[in-house]
């Protein structure tokens, strides 16, 4: 009976409401309601679109890289993306050669400081499934320089993929290698087409087949093309040789319960731009060249090969840098930067890992690596980060500048409003050094300093080195991050204690305090996309919105109020 008759009283109380005060107790009804409902209808909508990309054949075999995606260490490109931001190139070189998996243009070359010159030649195989149900993705794993493409058809009984991987390899840069494995547990026969493009266009280009052994002994055919490129706006031409092994069979029909491996090796040799009348005397050489890198590339062992490379890129990566995730539009995240760095060192050659490398000449590049004085001088490059050139890369984020005594971190206290690594710098050729920088609960910096190895003392000072200095261990030490008058670097590190000691006399401040904290929109804005703080977007909006709904109210009592008034004064003196 009680809750029968607080029903009644509500009913009449709705009841009494005028139509103004009944609109916008819906209309608070209806933003309270949408303020739980929108995040499970958007929810329900993802799910509802889910199996386009989390299941499936397809999804199944992406899930392998799951891991290396969310760390920005690999790229997924579909087949049917079509928003171009959201395409990646997936593209792999070694400084000698380079060639885009997903893409229309086949083989390119060194000239000048980039792998920028196109050859009319495609060395990579495409597998064509014979299915309408098949499914397509490429990705690139840049901590391995590895790119792959994957092929998934679903059939009654389970499903088949073509697995392709593709690598120029870092020790032997002549070397491009191709795996393909066809892989049918199901319980029906599936057909795959090779399509093996070679030379196209190439204009005066000449082949030949040639046959040679494996590493097995099998005999392996192999097309071997040679010719000149033009360049463009000049008379000058690259004399190139190619030789692709060649494959034994267009169609394959894959029976049920099994697996099927394919392993291609192309080998590119060119020269130096040249004169055209110079070409013909290099031709005997090149062809020579690719003949003999041939034979090496098939006496290797495929997986020897694999782990090789992927060595190699490991070395690379060594020295790194990483940096706080941010939600904030336009700015820079690792995966970006890991992809910029990726294409860059695919462009340069790596000397010191290849394999034909002379004793003489390793040990001039060592004593390089040794005295790193000159490797980085400009500006940071953390915004810009399109602008490099070479490879100072881990440094020009910094900026870290290598002066003749120490290494100075030049960076302005306003930019550290993220949190930074800068993995394993090269310190000289036994000293490898980290910094990094977290933002703590006050938003204010603090530096970290550590070293990986190190051939004898190494010490540290913050700005101004006033503070005495402080000897780098294999543990991390704290340094307060300052901001001075003039603007001076906010950290120094040097092997030469005395040196460090005449810093604070050497470097003239009229001002040092620690740097204050940063705003709070600014981290926020990092955090969470918007200057609000932790709440959504949402709720501001919500919250706005009642305010607007409550003057309106307010609007309309008042109005009410003197329209009455009006009302009972004519009412009042009227004759």
């Amino acid at each position: 009976m009680w809750v029968k008759g607080t029903v009644q009283n509500a009913i009449l109380w709705f009841n009494s409401l005028s139509r103004f005060k009944k609109i916008v107790l819906f209309a608070l009804a209806f933003v309270v309601l949408l303020y739980y409902l929108l995040p499970y209808l958007f929810s329900s909508q993802e799910k509802r679109y889910q199996p386009d990309t989390t299941r499936g054949c397809l999804e199944d075999r992406l899930l392998e890289f799951q891991d290396a995606v969310d760390k920005g260490n690999a790229f997924v490109h579909l087949d049917q993306e079509t928003d171009a931001s959201k395409q990646n190139v997936i593209y792999v070189g070694n400084g000698k050669m380079a060639v885009a998996v997903n893409s229309q243009n086949g083989l390119y070359i060194r000239l000048n400081r980039a792998l920028s010159l196109p050859v009319k030649y495609w060395p990579v195989i495409q597998t064509i499934v014979q299915k309408e149900t098949v499914k397509e993705a490429s990705v690139l794993d840049v901590k391995s320089g590895i790119a792959y493409k994957i092929q998934a058809v679903q059939n009654p009984s389970g499903c088949m993929y073509v697995d392709s991987q593709v690598f120029a390899h870092r020790s032997h840069p002549s070397l491009l290698i191709q795996d393909i494995r066809v892989q049918n547990p199901t319980k029906y026969a599936v057909t795959v087409e090779f399509d093996q493009i070679g030379a196209s266009g190439w204009q005066d280009a000449t082949s030949v087949l040639k046959t040679i052994n494996s590493q097995a002994g099998k005999p392996v055919s192999y097309r071997l093309t040679s010719g000149v490129i033009q360049l463009s706006d000049s008379d000058s031409v690259v004399a190139a040789a190619v030789g692709s092994t060649t494959v034994e069979q267009s169609t394959l029909t894959v029976m049920p319960g099994s697996t099927v491996n394919f392993h291609f090796v192309t080998v590119v040799n060119y020269t130096r731009p040249i004169s055209q009348n110079e070409a013909p005397n290099y031709m005997a050489s090149l062809l020579n060249q690719v003949e003999q890198d041939m034979a090496k590339g098939l006496s290797f062992a495929e997986k020897h090969l694999r782990l090789n490379h992927m060595r190699v890129w490991g070395k690379l990566w060594e020295s790194g840098f990483s940096l706080s995730y941010s939600k904030a539009s336009g700015v820079l995240n690792g995966d970006k930067i890991n992809r910029t760095i990726y294409y860059i060192l695919s462009n340069v050659p790596a000397p010191m890992h290849d394999a034909s490398t002379s004793k003489r000449e390793r040990n001039a590049i060592e004593k390089v690596l040794y005295f790193p004085d000159r490797c980085y001088q400009g500006h940071s490059t953390l915004i810009h980060i399109v602008s490099f050139e070479s490879l100072a890369l881990i440094l020009s984020f910094g900026p870290l500048h290598f002066h003749n005594q120490h290494l100075e971190f030049n960076a302005h206290p306003r930019e550290l409003h993220r949190d930074y690594m800068f993995r394993r710098i090269n310190y000289g050729n036994n000293t490898h050094v980290n910094i990094s920088v977290v933002l703590g609960e006050d938003n204010k910096a603090s530096l970290f300093v550590s070293l990986d190895r190190n051939d004898k003392p190494y010490y540290a000072c913050d700005a101004g080195c006033l503070d005495a200095p402080i000897q780098l261990s294999n543990e991390w030490q704290k340094f307060p991050v300052k901001l001075t008058e003039p603007l001076t670097g906010i950290l120094y590190i040097t092997a030469d204690k005395q040196h460090m000691e005449e810093l604070k006399h050497a470097i003239h401040v009229k001002e040092i305090a620690e740097a204050p904290a940063h705003e709070h929109h600014i981290i926020a804005l990092h955090k969470h996309g918007h200057h609000f703080g932790g709440l959504p977007t949402f709720f501001w909006v919500s919250i706005a919105f009642l305010i607007t709904v409550f003057h309106l109210f307010l609007f309309k009592l008042v109005y009410n109020e003197y329209c009455q008034g009006q009302d009972r004064y004519r009412g009042r003196y009227n004759l």
